[in-house]
């Protein structure tokens, strides 16, 4: 009977497909697809509603809804989807001006690069030099292109080198006819990341390039930082993320030192990710200070310096941070006058304002010169008598050169805090001074590195690479892989890809957060994967991040992903948890992960892949594409009945897709046996092929909790203290969001049934979320608006928690409530609705279950006040606890 009527539907759906666009249609469509659906799997929801239950909308649902689509089953036949031709980009220079990349409104070589990328092939002969996003021709990069024409015939390689905003090539770059300039955000520029076979970076490549198969990526970033990077600088994740990706999509990046090693790549957490792509080598570019390639007379002579002025440059660094720059060069304009005027006329100064700050028109100075934005510094190095610096890597650019050195910092307690300082003056051969006159005087006394105590130890620890030949190095390198030598090699933890879910402050978050805590660091390197944007614009996420273990990893996605126009609608169908994607579209979407996978991970391997959320076919859909060993996924709670649930408000369509995912995995793992076994009722024909489902409870941070509890309460919410110090109140507590399936208006509902007869009775809500507004209004029309108060987000409510009467729960699905095991641990008698997931915690006595109603919550609630209801069984949620549900994880998740 079910084939026929499968059948009947795939016949239908032509029909379906024009009417679905009545919106009184596509709404009946959608609700006899989910009865289809609940008949298909031979089991009724479950879900039991409540007399005064109220409608209640999650507005944080994120899913791509569309009310036209009709869910039909799947078709297994779709044909695949055509190419279309590739567009063949111009080949001649560009001349033409264009707007820089922040004032572009469009972007064509993102467009081309998505359209093209399967389709255009690198080619070996074909290099991509890129120094500043197009705004520099200098740096490493052009002392590697150097090596490179002086080494090789012309003829030898087709050149592209990108341009932005006015930037203009010198002429070794303009005149060699095998050079074609891509301007930035241009289709030519698109192509030319496809079609170059070698590319070399001094920043970033944009968030869609991906390192292909035939493609060698040399980054070699622009200095020694002697300011905070990556993890340890103040500032929003996404100004760290592309870089990091950068990292990872390349495979050659230059180590200059062990101190430039924990600086940089263990900043980016990816020291061990990128460990075999590390080649120890000094910096391309110092070698165009240490060998002129400009003679010094004909350099003075372009600059204006005249015969026997001593020659000062002052280069001082930016402030705030990439997403906000300070706008300092006024300033630093009117000090570089001001140092000049000082010198005199024995003296030119010259002044670098650094490439991140915008360069306006500055002052004539009569003996100084202010460097035009496309010099390349290094050149003028070679002519630097003193230079006039403050946290700025260019100090270790000019350390090798032995000249002298002067620090100004008069901010540097400022810069210290806002920014962050990985050494100090004192750790540097350099003379230090915080206000003008002795910023004079040390530039007239001053002194080579040389002649500072301890010299040769800091050449070892900074620069102990730089002979001059770090460009034939390098360049050796990018083009045989085999000239980079051995190898750096990673530790040999266990590698763990997690994708955490939404970490928001739920349940799910704090049994990763445990997860993370109890883990065994000796044998594991963890890797979280989370997006950057999001955890910046969210204050409740990120402070869930910055509670992590401090020895996790992280791995910060950003960008867009790749999608072709035939690849769009399949996507989004995904997405909404469309049910009838066949065997020949989730091809496609394994084929767009796998794409993912490569744009935000690289080439980094893992030995295991977890979807610890579970909620969303995008997480899901990559962590199964990943190229980990073993690949897991969890389920926290009773997925069918929240899929199939006939409330609009509460049904989470999406997780569809979630479960069109499973056969890719090699593990399906559940949180309490209870929740194992509902779910394998109903999604056992989605699991991988002879695979079950086990079971891995979350995990406890005791120690955490302990410490946490000790907070007294008045500290922890003060307006809520009152309430604990009243003997003749009886004080219920409940935790968790304010959404849907935790049912707070059950427990409400309850209480007004109570109250008359115990008015001593209140209920202390912690948590936040969308419907906070409709139960205030439902509390109020029960008449126990004094009795029922929502305290928001605690960040720790433990000591409100250990000091409660009892901990409620009266939720439609849960998996293993993390809420629960907290309150038992600390001694907390505990309520909570008949499902399996609170079953799993409360059976064998350890807390008192109830029928999911009101009325029957009501009655439980009113025997607790009065005592009536049975000794609680102590629940040993302490160390054996502990240690058993993480070997659960070590055996069942990472398969030791």
């Amino acid at each position: 009977m079910k084939m026929l009527l499968r059948k009947a539907l795939l016949t239908y759906r032509p029909i379906d497909t024009r009417l679905r666009r009545l919106p009184s249609y596509a709404r009946l469509s959608r609700m006899l697809q989910q009865r289809y659906n609940i008949m298909m799997s031979d089991q009724r929801n479950i879900v039991i509603s409540d007399q005064d239950s109220i409608m209640m909308s999650d507005q944080d649902n994120s899913v791509i809804s569309d009310q036209d689509n009709m869910m039909m089953p799947d078709q297994d036949n779709s044909p695949a989807p055509a190419k279309e031709k590739i567009p063949a980009p111009g080949k001649e220079k560009i001349r033409a001006k264009s707007k820089s990349p922040g004032q572009s409104k469009g972007d064509a070589a993102a467009a081309y690069y998505a359209a093209n990328i399967d389709r255009v092939s690198p080619s070996p002969d074909t290099i991509l030099f890129e120094c500043y996003w197009g705004k520099k021709f200098g740096e490493s990069p052009l002392a590697l292109y150097r090596e490179l024409v002086r080494t090789h015939p012309r003829g030898s390689f087709r050149i592209h080198w990108t341009v932005a905003g006015n930037a203009q090539p010198p002429a070794e770059i303009a005149a060699n006819p095998d050079v074609t300039l891509v301007r930035v955000r241009s289709k030519e520029y698109g192509h030319a990341l496809l079609a170059s076979g070698l590319l070399v970076n001094n920043v970033t490549f944009p968030p869609y390039f991906i390192r292909r198969p035939g493609q060698r990526y040399c980054n070699t970033w622009h200095g020694v930082p002697m300011k905070a990077m990556g993890r340890d600088m103040a500032a929003p994740m996404i100004s760290m993320a592309n870089t990091q990706r950068n990292f990872l999509q390349a495979d050659l990046l230059l180590e200059m030192s062990d101190f430039y090693h924990e600086a940089m790549f263990h900043s980016y957490y990816v020291e061990q990710l990128a460990a075999r792509s590390l080649l120890p080598c000094g910096a391309p570019r110092v070698d165009d200070v240490l060998t002129p390639r400009i003679p010094a007379a004909e350099l003075r002579a372009q600059i204006g310096i005249a015969e026997g002025q001593t020659v000062v440059l002052f280069a001082p660094t930016w402030r705030g941070n990439s997403t906000a720059i300070d706008p300092v060069f006024g300033d630093q304009a009117r000090l570089w006058a001001q140092i000049a005027r000082e010198l005199g006329e024995d003296h030119f100064v010259l002044f670098s304002a650094h490439q991140m700050v915008k360069v306006d028109k500055a002052e004539p100075v009569p003996n100084g010169a202010l460097l035009p934005e496309n010099t390349n510094i290094n050149d003028v190095l070679t002519v630097v008598d003193v230079m006039v610096s403050d946290y700025s890597s260019i100090i270790f650019d000019f350390l090798p050169a032995d000249r002298p050195i002067v620090l100004f910092t008069p901010d540097i307690e400022q810069y210290r805090q806002d920014r962050g300082l990985y050494l100090e003056p004192t750790d540097l051969p350099c003379a230090e001074t915080c206000d003008l006159p002795g910023l004079i005087a040390a530039i007239r006394a001053a002194r080579p590195p040389s002649d500072f105590p301890g010299w040769p130890e800091m050449q070892t620890r900074f620069v102990p690479l730089e002979d001059g030949q770090a460009a034939v190095t390098a360049l050796a390198a990018l083009l045989a892989p085999v000239a980079m030598g051995p190898q750096r090699e990673p530790n040999r933890r266990q590698r763990l890809l997690i994708a955490p879910g939404g970490l928001v402050p739920n349940g799910i978050t704090t049994s990763l957060k445990n997860l993370i805590a109890n883990l065994d660091y000796d044998r594991y390197d963890p890797y979280i994967l989370i997006e950057a944007a999001v955890m910046d614009q969210d204050v409740a996420r990120r402070q869930q991040f910055e509670e992590f273990d401090s020895r996790c990893n992280w791995i910060l996605r950003s960008g867009d992903m790749l999608l072709t126009a035939e690849e769009k609608p399949i996507y989004h169908a995904f997405r909404r948890g469309d049910d009838w994607l066949g065997d020949a579209e989730m091809a496609v979407i394994r084929r767009i992960f796998e794409r993912e996978n490569a744009r935000v991970l690289g080439t980094a391997r893992f030995d295991v892949s977890i979807e610890f959320g579970g909620y969303a076919p995008f997480w899901t859909a990559l962590m199964a594409c990943s190229n980990a060993t073993r690949k897991v996924c969890y389920q926290h709670n009773h997925l069918w009945a929240e899929y199939t649930n006939l409330d609009a408000s509460r049904n989470q369509r999406q997780l569809y897709g979630v479960f069109l995912t499973y056969g890719w995995f090699d593990q399906i793992v559940a949180v309490s046996d209870e929740t194992r076994m509902v779910n394998e009722t109903h999604l056992a024909r989605f699991y991988p092929d002879g695979s079950k489902a086990c079971t891995v409870r979350n995990t406890m941070n005791m120690a955490r909790v302990l410490e946490r509890k000790r907070l007294p309460v008045v500290l922890a919410h003060p307006a809520v203290a009152p309430l604990f110090q009243s003997p003749e109140l009886f004080r219920f507590i409940a935790l968790g969001r304010l959404s849907p399936e935790k049912r707070y208006d059950r427990m409400i509902g309850a209480l007004a049934r109570i109250a008359p007869e115990h008015p001593n009775a209140v209920l202390l809500i912690c948590g936040s979320g969308p419907l906070k507004d409709k139960l205030l209004q439902f509390a109020r029309r029960k008449g126990v608006a004094e009795q029922v108060r929502f305290l928001g987000q605690v960040h720790n409510p433990y000591p409100l928690l250990a000091n409660a009467d009892v901990c409620v729960m009266s939720s439609d699905y849960e998996g293993q409530p993390m809420t629960l095991l907290e309150a038992l641990s600390l001694g907390v008698p505990c309520i909570g609705t008949d499902i399996p997931g609170i079953r799993s915690v409360l059976k064998d006595g350890r807390g008192h279950i109830t029928d999911p109603t009101e009325e029957a919550f009501a009655a439980t609630m009113k025997a607790a006040i009065e005592g009536r209801l049975p000794k609680f069984v102590a629940a040993d949620i302490g160390g054996e606890y502990t240690d058993t549900t993480m070997d659960e994880f070590y055996r069942n998740v990472c398969g030791r």
